[in-house]
């Protein structure tokens, strides 16, 4: 493990990404949970978003600029020359203001190449370590210069990730899957033991590859069959939404649950990060159907965590975290009805279900604990 004087000889740690909690996101996730651990472990740790109102911590620095800021770089893009001298100018700034030593950057190749360019370009000057974590791979605005190559150290979250990196980019990253502060996300009480009405959960922002409209189809199959239960959905109002998804899509799950009549049985849960542990534990049943490419999914190994059966669908990432049988059940993607089936299963046997959830809080301490990864992570910064 990293000394304590190994730790101080890093010099500043400087984290960046787009964007950062109240952002709702994987990414956003791991990078706030990331700058609190490492400053836990006395690195002396610097955020830098494009967030305009970011979530500050205790022990870490968080500094906005709008230079990260996606809907100005999508709107109002600057000119190249112009975006990459001031955001040169401000990582010199910042590198000497809080001697950086260390930049670990998160999904750098995404959105615009210029930050990526900056760092390469006071790199050597400065002496800098410099590592990037691809949390998925397209698309990359980096191809034709992929600095990123150069660096001391690139990482895919997950197999899925470092195969679609060495298909897509001829380039695979170090395996370095995410963790989870398994000492926030815990459940004092088992599942199905509150003696209400089921409660299933999905957890996942509002975009259509995340496969909400599944779970509403198959709440409805599952009150038909007899089987009463409600189903919980976050309202991310938040998001890096890109593709201007979100609120057409929120609309469209809303007519969804006029249309098959479950709005007594439905309900939309607005809450910060750090309230996510009590939907995991208010919950019976965690589902996460993606009908997309999932390049790794928290919301699986969080669920596991928490001691929860997860039934997610058999995307991208998702079959490295979840064990089929074992801590919870893999299903077809966009099948309502083999989700259903499986729910169902659950329902009427409970003790199975805490039999899974039990299997997954095991898995999820051994194999996916945030401390772990950063003891790992600081390992490789040190070992430079």
């Amino acid at each position: 493990m990293t000394s304590f004087a190994e730790i101080q000889a890093l010099g500043g740690v400087l984290l960046i990404h787009w964007t950062f909690p109240p952002t709702t996101g994987g990414v956003e996730s791991h990078v706030a949970d990331l700058a609190r651990a490492l400053a836990a472990r006395g690195c002396r740790v610097v955020v830098l978003t494009g967030e305009s109102s970011p979530l500050v911590s205790v022990g870490y620095r968080v500094i906005s600029t709008p230079l990260l800021e996606l809907d100005a770089i999508k709107t109002r893009p600057l000119a190249k020359s112009a975006y990459f001298r001031d955001f040169k100018a401000l990582l010199t700034d910042t590198i000497a203001s809080h001697e950086i030593r260390t930049i670990h950057g998160h999904n750098l190749h995404h959105f615009h190449a210029t930050p990526a360019l900056a760092i390469e370009a006071v790199r050597a000057q400065h002496r800098l370590r410099v590592f990037h974590t691809f949390h998925e791979t397209w698309p990359d605005l980096l191809q034709d210069e992929p600095v990123y190559k150069s660096w001391n150290g690139n990482y895919a979250v997950s197999l899925h990730v470092q195969q679609e990196c060495a298909t897509r980019l001829g380039f695979s990253p170090q395996l370095r899957p995410l963790g989870v502060d398994t000492g926030l996300f815990k459940s004092e009480s088992e599942c199905f033991t509150s003696g209400a009405l089921p409660v299933i959960f999905h957890p996942a922002r509002l975009l259509p590859w995340k496969g909400v409209e599944i779970s509403v189809r198959a709440l409805a199959m599952l009150r038909m069959r007899g089987h009463p239960a409600r189903l919980v959905l976050t309202d991310t109002q938040r998001i890096a939404d890109w593709d201007d998804e979100l609120i057409a899509y929120r609309d469209k799950i809303r007519a969804l649950i006029v249309e098959l009549q479950l709005s007594a049985a439905v309900s939309f849960e607005s809450v910060a990060y750090a309230e996510m542990p009590g939907l995991y534990q208010a919950s019976d049943i965690v589902v996460y159907p993606t009908i997309g490419d999932e390049p790794y999914g928290l919301v699986p190994i969080e669920a596991m965590s928490c001691s929860r059966p997860i039934i997610a669908s058999i995307s991208g990432g998702i079959p490295e975290t979840v064990v089929d049988g074992v801590t919870g059940y893999l299903v077809p993607r966009g099948d309502p009805a083999a989700l259903a089936n499986r729910i169902a299963e659950l329902i009427s046997d409970p003790a199975k279900a805490r039999h899974l959830g039990a299997a997954g809080r095991r898995r999820a301490e051994l194999a996916f604990d945030a401390r772990r990864y950063v003891s790992t992570l600081l390992d490789a910064f040190a070992g430079v």
